[in-house]
């Protein structure tokens, strides 16, 4: 996939790519829209701007990835480790995010809801929507 990725290829929608090992890859503007990356390792990779809707993430490791403006619309990110990652302007109304950590996460004008935030973990270094630190809105 790095390799076809590195060549130019951007679309992997609907492709089984679940235990994979993806760190530190940069895969901007990358499509996976329906895809399975179940228990994936994505540590600290760039997935800037890429289509992630539909996407079973779950139990998938992202933490210091960059999903600045990502698009993980209904994706299950039940159980991910989202830790100190960057969800700057990301999409994700209708994301499940039961069980995901979010501690230190920067979720700073995310389209997501409070519903939502409830479902997962966070602390005093996760960055709200709003810009603000701390367990709530």
């Amino acid at each position: 996939m790095r390799s076809a990725y590195v060549k130019g290829r951007r679309d992997f929608a609907d492709c089984n790519l679940s235990r994979l090992n993806l760190r530190n890859v940069k895969l901007s503007g990358v499509n996976f829209y329906g895809a399975n990356l179940y228990q994936s390792d994505l540590q600290g990779a760039d997935l800037s701007d890429a289509n992630l809707g539909h996407v079973n993430l779950t139990n998938t490791v992202l933490k210091n990835a960059n999903l600045t403006k990502a698009y993980l619309s209904t994706a299950s990110l039940a159980g991910c480790d989202l830790r100190d990652a960057d969800l700057t302007n990301a999409y994700l109304n209708g994301a499940n995010l039961r069980g995901a950590n979010l501690c230190g996460t920067n979720l700073t004008n995310a389209m997501i809801n409070d519903k939502q935030i409830d479902m997962a973990k966070t602390n005093w270094w996760t960055i709200m929507p709003n810009g603000k630190r701390g367990s709530g809105f």
